[in-house]
């Protein structure tokens, strides 16, 4: 790398803007583009985040390591609201039916099994959110990281192999 193109790059924390940004954009756009199907939602979000990744360490002057650990941060972010959403739809979900077919007779015991359920499918949903943000995250980042010194089409391929 040259001395005019490492002047050109961002500086090193702007990692932490490309790894929040992208994975708020990919929840954005997933969500928006959600009558795609669930798998081409999950798709949206892992492309746009391994972009992020990419992006993180190839357009920055940051080590790889600083791009990892705001991927990871950003992962456990973003596990983290998912799990409060789910648990918190699932909770009111689960405690709204047992009244409607109880006619609110077991009011308590439909708190107490929509709690434990929503407790249950939030920390599913964590865990896939945060393996699918941190594995595009750093997939993309190393990507970006290897590419540095090629050109464009060099780094197209890092990124494709990255992907496999």
């Amino acid at each position: 790398m040259t001395s005019t193109s490492a002047s050109t790059k961002l500086s090193a924390p702007t990692t932490w803007l490309f790894a929040f940004g992208s994975i708020a954009a990919a929840i954005g756009v997933s969500y928006a583009l959600s009558g795609l199907g669930q798998k081409a939602g999950a798709a949206i979000y892992f492309a746009l985040v391994a972009l992020g990744g990419f992006a993180s360490t190839y357009l920055t002057k940051a080590r790889l390591g600083g791009a990892i650990a705001a991927f990871v941060v950003g992962a456990a972010i973003a596990a983290g609201a998912y799990f409060e959403l789910v648990q918190h739809l699932m909770s009111a979900g689960v405690s709204a039916m047992a009244d409607v077919t109880s006619a609110g007779q077991a009011h308590a015991q439909g708190v107490e099994a929509g709690a434990a359920m929503g407790k249950m499918f939030g920390i599913f949903v964590a865990v896939v959110v945060f393996l699918e943000t941190i594995v595009a995250g750093i997939g993309g980042a190393v990507a970006g990281a290897k590419s540095r010194s090629g050109d464009g089409l060099a780094a197209l391929g890092a990124m494709a192999k990255a992907a496999r």
